[in-house]
């Protein structure tokens, strides 16, 4: 009997709303997920969770922004060779970079970007969004600061095409390279690879979000 009362009692308490965080990412409930990810000492998680509130939903993303970056440095201090947790700091930190004009505390936000951008590729050589991030890199510092701000634009077209070329079925690669051409001013390879972009079926509500930033940039294309 006290079995059955403490499946009932565990029963309940999933159909009452306890979602596990990748459930909570899926449906878009970005904070929900940040919470529930948090609690359950999911660091990664936790670290993608609050950035993709930073990015999508939040009116004052400074604190998600904060918030992912700090679940991301715990996320690499428990598993340093995990591609994809440099991958999702470098995010992170490049967004907080993004937001810091031209300030020597934005420079090296965006020099630690890059460092783990090149990190996760590094660890895991197959990864192409860390390969496309890395491309957008170069192609956003290039457009803000020029050389002094350590893009290449040259570098940022070859990775990008190797990027789409490597993973053209990927939303969230796609809409990285397209910005890249939107930053190098190639408007017919933005508008082509935006296209592509849209064109797929979005898994999960971050994809749809990026597709958004994909419509959005296509519309602003002469």
């Amino acid at each position: 009997m006290r079995v059955l009362l403490l499946l009932g009692a565990l029963l309940t308490s999933t159909a009452a709303g306890v979602m596990p965080a990748a459930t909570l990412l899926a449906a878009g409930q970005y904070a929900q997920a940040y919470d529930a990810a948090h609690a359950a000492g999911s660091d990664l998680a936790a670290s993608d969770a609050a950035l993709a509130e930073a990015l999508y939903h939040a009116a004052d993303p400074q604190v998600w922004l904060e918030r992912a970056v700090t679940a991301g440095r715990a996320a690499i201090r428990t598993a340093p060779d995990d591609a994809r947790a440099h991958l999702t700091l470098g995010t992170a930190l490049c967004s907080q970079a993004a937001r810091g004009g031209f300030t020597l505390g934005a420079y090296q936000l965006s020099r630690a970007c890059r460092d783990e951008y090149e990190r996760s590729l590094i660890l895991n050589p197959g990864l192409t969004e860390a390969r496309a991030a890395l491309a957008r890199w170069h192609s956003g510092a290039w457009v803000k600061a020029g050389v002094i701000g350590g893009g290449r634009p040259d570098t940022a077209r070859t990775l990008a095409a190797h990027a789409q070329a490597q993973a053209p079925d990927s939303v969230r690669v796609l809409v990285q390279v397209g910005l890249v051409a939107v930053d190098l001013r190639d408007d017919a390879w933005a508008r082509s690879t935006f296209r592509q972009a849209l064109a797929l079926s979005p898994d999960g509500a971050q994809e749809r979000d990026l597709q958004a930033v994909a419509r959005a940039a296509l519309a602003r294309l002469p």
